[in-house]
């Protein structure tokens, strides 16, 4: 299948160069101009494209932009730069004269171009789908090392922690566990496991990254399985300008390295870019500040309930690092204003460093290929081919001369034609057809025997955006999916927007589904190698369903954005792991019904000074009992907070971020092997950032931080591993050169 989808989109792109060879020889018309600021000084990078086309440009050092139409009808350009409005303006191709866009700074995010709700191009204040974005200015302010680090500081709600057994990052978002969330990078799903059911968040590059977007619960049509939790959609960048180039190094003194070099160009029909990186961080280990209190009930022979109290010895707990080398290639070349052709390309390698070293080392390794056909058959009905092939990989690395042992391997394939109508300015109509393949080898199949199971997905999916009128739009849609084992199953959602002054609300509905993954289904795991535990899977689970209600107020009024969102969700046959019926082994099972609740709070301020102060909280109410006692680890109450000072002098442009989180404390039990219930107590944990940037002429910029500022340490690391344990104060410099700027280009 691979070969032939491959086979088939290098016929589409010979049969385009073919056409475009003849194609050549009609007139063209320029289209050329400058986009300044406010103060005249022009704008490197903004893009601006042609609307209803697949045409665009982005500008160079000067502002200035170029680029070509094979008709000379009058269109509309769109002119857009982060953090300024955007504007859009009816020209003629072939006028001489130049045209000139002046950009003012925007008050707020609202009028940012998002694609995630809708997969159409949509300004953030007109989508009906509650969504969060996470800007490249929002990226930074954080200058995270990796994915972890920036999402803890911008989503209260979510938090990571340590994988029992691999040590490996591990998340929960709204009381959902990581497998419930479903990320996707520039809207195709990421695949491969790094913890138990989370992807692997070293994955994404953030220096690649150009910003997020989050879609909270199951509230869209488009994903489907496994965005039950919610979707979050890692954009990345794009040769924005004729000639891309930059390189950065960082330096932390706890034992962190980065190195990256990203070159590109985006010339006339054209458009390349080369990402390349280097990570790596040591692993480390804490020690217990004090021992853990564990209060342990349980019926004495008597029938008496009875307690104990046990505070266990100091221990320690370690954190796994890294060392990893990843490329990225985005081409894309444009044959006229109605057709597009793409390819991106991607290769990862981790080999993952442990405190203590083992005999084998664990090494993980991705590629995938996504070609992408885009044709617009007139301006209003628009197709959309992708094909993604993705391979990956965990190896043992022996230290010594044994050969590396592949001991898990997910090969997935998906295809989808995509379908965008716009009709009567007022519909704008999603519909498609996606095919989903999974070939898996997994460790825990068989006690690592090299034993595959497979499975495949039919997809069909319906999505109407309808503008009633300005104040009132509707986004209503239905998800059909075909599974290999479970057959078919249909997916209603549907959410509302009024608009009324300066308030928005918003409210919708949604059905989550998520399939049995095939590891729940088929696992057979030595859990230890000895015999004495083993994991089993269930092929008689149930998929998962869901039902989750939302509703949010937003008010925008000046530099203000404020928004207060509430959902709750209950899950049907939700899918846990636990202990069999003789008390010995462990396996999957359908549990009881299960609840989550949550109110999502937001303000923000943008002063015309410079200041940016903002500001987030949420909170989680997570029900997840076993005769009566809470297993659920979330903390229920998360604050995010943020002030952000920048300012320009003369040719200098210096700033000032404060980032902050703080979680509430938690009472959380667990059931021991003599059949007692155990209750752990986790303390509230708050921790700060600090950065200085310094940006200076010719394109260099420099980064000073303090993370953990007030070095706060948890007492006991040991015990708690749903959350990172914070290791102390680290400092970071960071120091970055743009090319394309240096060369004034």
């Amino acid at each position: 299948m691979r070969h032939d989808l491959l086979i088939l989109f290098f016929i589409l792109l010979s049969s385009a160069l073919m056409a475009d060879e003849h194609s050549n020889e009609a007139p063209s018309f320029k289209v050329q101009g400058i986009v300044t600021d406010e103060k005249g000084e022009g704008l490197p990078g903004a893009s601006v494209w042609v609307k209803g086309t697949v045409v665009g440009a982005g500008t160079n050092a000067k502002g200035e932009f170029s680029f070509k139409l094979s008709s000379k009808n009058r269109c509309v350009l769109r002119v857009s730069f982060t953090g300024y409005e955007p504007q859009e303006r009816e020209v003629t191709p072939g006028v001489d004269s130049l045209y000139h866009f002046v950009l003012e700074p925007s008050n707020n995010a609202l009028n940012e171009v998002v694609i995630t709700g809708t997969r159409t191009l949509k300004p953030l204040k007109d989508v009906p789908v509650l969504t969060r974005v996470i800007s490249s200015e929002d990226i930074a302010q954080v200058n995270p090392l990796d994915l972890q680090s920036l999402l803890e500081y911008e989503m209260p709600g979510l938090q990571f922690g340590l994988a029992h057994g691999s040590g490996l990052p591990e998340l929960k978002f709204q009381g959902s566990a990581g497998g419930y969330v479903l990320f996707m990078i520039d809207g195709e799903r990421v695949a491969g496991e790094g913890s138990s059911n989370n992807i692997d968040y070293n994955l994404i590059d953030m220096d690649n990254v150009e910003r997020i977007e989050i879609v909270k619960g199951p509230m869209s049509t488009l994903y489907g399985s496994q965005a039950m939790g919610g979707v979050v959609n890692i954009i990345t960048k794009d040769a924005n300008r004729p000639f891309t180039g930059n390189v950065s190094v960082r330096y932390g003194n706890n034992d962190e390295s980065k190195y990256s070099l990203s070159l590109g160009t985006k010339q006339g029909r054209f458009s390349a870019l080369t990402s390349l990186s280097y990570r790596k961080r040591d692993a480390y280990a804490l020690k217990d500040k004090e021992g853990q209190i564990e209060y342990s009930y349980y019926k004495d022979i008597y029938g008496r309930d009875s307690v104990v109290a046990d505070t266990s010895e100091k221990g320690m707990s370690s954190v796994n690092g890294f060392e990893i080398w990843q490329a990225n290639q985005k081409l894309s070349y444009t044959f006229n204003e109605n057709f597009r052709i793409s390819l991106n390309g991607t290769y990862y390698n981790n080999d993952v460093l442990e405190y203590v070293e083992q005999k084998e080392q664990d090494r993980f390794s991705n590629y995938s290929i996504n070609p992408r056909v885009y044709y617009a058959i007139n301006d209003s009905h628009i197709l959309d081919f992708s094909y993604v092939f993705e391979n990956y990989e965990k190896r043992y690395v022996y230290t010594t001369s044994l050969p590396s042992k592949k001991v898990f391997g997910d090969l997935t394939n998906t295809v989808r034609l995509n379908y965008t109508g716009y009709i009567h300015e007022k519909h704008t109509l999603t519909a498609g057809i996606e095919v989903n393949t999974q070939k898996l080898q997994h460790y825990w199949f068989d006690n690592g025997s090299g034993k595959k199971f497979d499975a495949q997905t039919y997809v069909l999916y319906l999505q109407e955006d309808y503008k009633v009128s300005d104040s009132f739009s509707v986004l209503a849609g239905v998800r059909s999916d075909c599974h290999s084992k479970y057959g078919f199953h249909a997916s209603p959602k549907i959410s509302l927007m009024y608009k009324y002054g300066v308030l928005t609300l918003r409210g919708g509905y949604g059905m989550g589904f998520r399939i049995p993954s095939l590891k729940e289904l088929h696992s057979e795991y030595d859990m230890g190698g000895q015999g004495f535990f083993m994991i089993y899977g269930n092929e008689d689970l149930e998929p998962e369903i869901s039902h989750q209600g939302t509703f949010s107020a937003e008010v925008t009024k000046g530099i203000f954005n404020g928004s207060v969102s509430g959902y709750y969700t209950r899950f049907f046959d939700e899918i846990a792991l636990g202990l069999t019926s003789d008390g010995k082994d462990q396996q999957y099972y359908n549990a009881d019904d299960a609840t989550r609740t949550g109110v999502d709070v937001m303000a923000q301020f943008r002063f015309k000074s410079g200041l940016t102060l903002k500001g987030a909280y949420a909170y989680i109410d997570v029900h997840s009992e076993v005769d009566g006692y809470n297993m659920a680890s979330d903390r229920p109450h998360s604050l995010t907070f943020t002030a952000n000072y920048s300012k320009t002098f003369g040719k200098v442009g210096l700033s000032v971020a404060l980032n902050g989180r703080w979680m509430s404390s938690v009472e959380t039990w667990y059931k021991n092997s003599a059949g007692g219930y155990v209750k752990n107590e986790y303390e509230s944990r708050t921790f700060c950032s600090l950065n200085f940037g310094a940006r200076f002429p010719r394109g260099f910029r420099f980064m000073a931080g303090i993370d953990n500022l007030f070095d706060f340490k948890d007492k006991n690391v040991t015990a708690d591993q749903s959350v990172t344990p914070q290791r102390g104060i680290g400092f970071i410099g960071t120091l970055s050169v743009n090319i394309a700027d240096l060369l004034k280009l």
